[in-house]
């Protein structure tokens, strides 16, 4: 028996309650809510809030619509992994430890567990104000056995879930519901501060010793980030900087088990 759970049961066939400038709309459990985010972001209100109606995974996928340069704009991307770091914390026992690792994944001791993409107007350039942003993020909630013991065989890095993890209580509608307001926090934070606070509070969560993983590349040595979140490496003996809305060209998209749903 657990000690954790919630005060009040969440249906996760209600539409989960989102605080002020953030719109929930549901995806079917079958969709892939990033996918349809950036499809549907030109024509969709800013904080539109996609979630999956899955209930053994937590996938979110918001629409902003920066007011910044790009290289600025894609701070978001730490803002939303802090945020659901923040809202496993809030919600999970405290033997969760809850780290991060480029390019956007979430790990439960030392498990991944999610993942936080970025997707930005294809029409932006570097200097330039994105017509759109996509930010996501999908964390495991449960899964099952066979798809679970099939992924490990394939893969070399330990992934988990968070029923693994002993937060199999949380159901997806409360993690939607406190990622969205961590987001909006940090979002908030942000604006007023600027990017200081995100950095060291992304690096206090930070994996040590494999910071980032090359799904792509090879031969690629981590240094840290800049000022603006850009990734800095050494690639053939010469350092280089990755802003995180081209991550994925040199880390490869993000992977981890496919859920039932």
């Amino acid at each position: 028996m657990t000690l954790y759970y919630e005060d009040v049961p969440a249906d996760d066939n209600e539409m989960p309650q989102l605080p002020p400038l953030l719109t929930a709309f549901a995806v079917p459990a079958n969709q892939d809510v990033h996918a349809k985010a950036i499809a549907l972001a030109a024509s969709s209100e800013v904080g539109t809030v996609f979630y999956s109606e899955s209930a053994d995974k937590m996938q979110i996928a918001v629409v902003l619509g920066p007011e910044v340069a790009l290289a600025d704009a894609g701070q978001m991307l730490f803002a939303m992994m802090i945020a659901v770091g923040d809202a496993i914390g809030a919600l999970a026992p405290p033997e969760v430890a809850v780290s991060y690792q480029m390019p956007g994944y979430i790990l439960l001791n030392k498990g991944r567990a999610g993942v936080v993409r970025l997707a930005v107007d294809p029409a932006a350039g570097a200097g330039a104000v994105p017509d759109w942003m996509v930010v996501s993020a999908e964390v495991v909630i449960s899964t099952d056995e066979v798809v679970e013991e099939n992924w490990r065989k394939s893969s070399e890095f330990e992934h988990t879930s968070l029923a693994e993890e002993g937060g199999g209580h949380i159901s997806r509608t409360r993690l939607v519901e406190s990622c969205s307001r961590h987001f909006l926090v940090w979002v908030n934070r942000w604006q007023d501060d600027g990017f200081r606070p995100l950095y060291d509070a992304w690096m206090h969560r930070l994996e040590t010793g494999l910071q980032v993983v090359f799904e792509v590349a090879s031969g690629v040595e981590w240094l840290g980030l800049d000022e603006t979140g850009g990734m800095l490496l050494k690639l053939d003996g010469k350092p280089v900087v990755i802003p995180p809305h081209e991550l994925e060209k040199v880390c490869g998209t993000p992977a981890l088990i496919k859920s039932q749903a």
